[in-house]
């Protein structure tokens, strides 16, 4: 996809966006956006003269939005300056999953736009650094077609972490660090206003992803059949049939907490959302489009059932939950306010959340352990969902034959349920 402006008047594009919506399967970059982009970042004085766009990542590394490199060309003061940006364009999702797309980038939106300056200022105030989120330049919704633009890190040398692999002890500590801060910031700017509740005035908040679920939760019958076919799990695929009626209620209850943990979570923690500078030596957050109140613990779960090895859970939980503590303590602590909370409190509200992680689990570890052409396409969810999904399930059960990591970290996943109880026996 390529533009060359045409004068500083006008601004007119060689190549249209519907093209190039139709070629993308998005809803197209416009040049305004660019020069919106430009304008946010280096001022008005710069201007565009050309820019191009192309896909990040490959399939099965984002699945709510198309993700761009943009690559603007422009003059500042009478130099010639290339700048880069990565825009997150809406997809053409059906009705069933519309919804879901609207709900996530108006919660992006809102975060980038609203609460994070408020989260800065208290983390300021306790003379802390800023959250490590990328920088935000642009946002334009025009009918179903809507888009943000926002730093690209690789520029910075920031890289995606390998999915499949999941993450090791020095990129759990990073991740763990930055989510105690960012769980922190949000303690204390609800402790600076006790009687308003941050998800009054910050409405977003109180939208609660897992209402736009139905239809994915339908990822759980592929989880039971994957199940039935790993010998000795009968009883999880049973239960899990059970369950699925009713997952979005229990989400819901799982969503309920309690003082001290209530917080703004992030609502989609997994290695995807993060990127890493060096051997690491620094992380970003990314994708704030399920941000929410809630238990702490709920973002715990996700993480550590989505993001690391079954024996990395099972031999580390304590040191990780230690770091988080840690992270979350020091950020409070110089904000002036007590630590609320003790490690065996937080690991007894991490136990509690337990439904989290493993329903996050069951429903998402064929993704990430999967390959690129592994990768499910919800843009074709459509009326006719079950036939969607019995294609999934067939897919993810040839997963199971040629891909052993799937068989390792769901029977790992079940294992769990059956140790914990979720699970009874005929």
């Amino acid at each position: 996809m390529s533009r060359h402006v045409q004068g500083v008047e006008g601004l007119e594009a060689n190549v249209s966006s519907e093209v190039a919506a139709q070629e993308s399967g998005d809803l197209g970059i416009q040049e305004s956006d660019v020069r919106g982009a430009v304008a946010a970042d280096k001022g008005e004085g710069a201007v565009l003269t050309s820019w191009t766009a192309e896909d990040l990542g490959q399939k099965g590394d984002n699945y709510m939005s198309s993700v761009k490199r943009v690559k603007a060309q422009v003059t500042i003061d009478g130099r010639e300056e290339q700048l880069t940006y990565v825009a997150k364009v809406k997809m053409n999702f059906s009705d069933t999953l519309k919804e879901l797309s609207n709900m996530s980038f108006f919660k992006e939106h809102e975060f980038f736009a609203k609460l994070l300056p408020e989260l800065n200022s208290v983390l300021a105030e306790a003379g802390l650094d800023p959250l490590r989120v990328p920088k935000f330049y642009h946002h334009s919704k025009s009918g179903e077609r809507e888009i943000l633009i926002l730093e690209d890190l690789t520029a910075r040398d920031f890289l995606l972490a390998d999915r499949k692999k999941g993450l090791d002890i020095p990129h759990m500590r990073l991740v763990l660090e930055e989510l105690g801060r960012f769980h922190a910031s949000s303690h204390l700017l609800q402790r600076k206003t006790p009687h308003e509740d941050l998800s009054e005035r910050h409405k977003f908040l109180a939208i609660k992803w897992f209402n736009y679920w139905e239809s994915i939760a339908k990822e759980l019958e592929t989880a039971a059949a994957v199940a039935e076919s790993c010998e000795g799990y009968e009883d999880v695929a049973r239960w899990l049939r059970e369950i699925q009626p009713r997952v979005i209620d229990i989400f819901e209850e799982q969503s309920k907490t309690r003082a001290p943990f209530q917080v703004v979570w992030h609502g989609d923690c997994w290695t995807n959302n993060f990127l890493f500078r060096g051997e690491p030596v620094d992380v970003v957050m990314l994708d704030l489009q399920s941000c929410q109140t809630g238990s702490l613990a709920t973002d715990l779960q996700m993480l550590i059932y989505l993001s690391i090895s079954t024996q990395s859970r099972r031999h580390n939980l304590d040191l990780f939950l230690q770091e988080y503590l840690s992270s979350f303590s020091a950020a409070v602590s110089a904000g002036g306010l007590p630590p609320p909370f003790t490690l065996e409190e937080l690991r007894e509200e991490y136990n509690d959340k337990f439904m989290i992680g493993a329903l996050m689990g069951a429903m998402f570890l064929p993704v990430i352990v999967g390959d690129p052409e592994d990768a499910p396409d919800y843009t074709k969810v459509d009326e006719n969902i079950g036939k969607f999904f019995d294609e999934r399930k067939k897919q993810v059960l040839d997963m199971l034959d040629r891909n052993p990591l799937l068989g390792e970290r769901m029977c790992g996943l079940f294992d769990d349920c059956i140790e914990k109880g979720a699970v009874s026996p005929r």
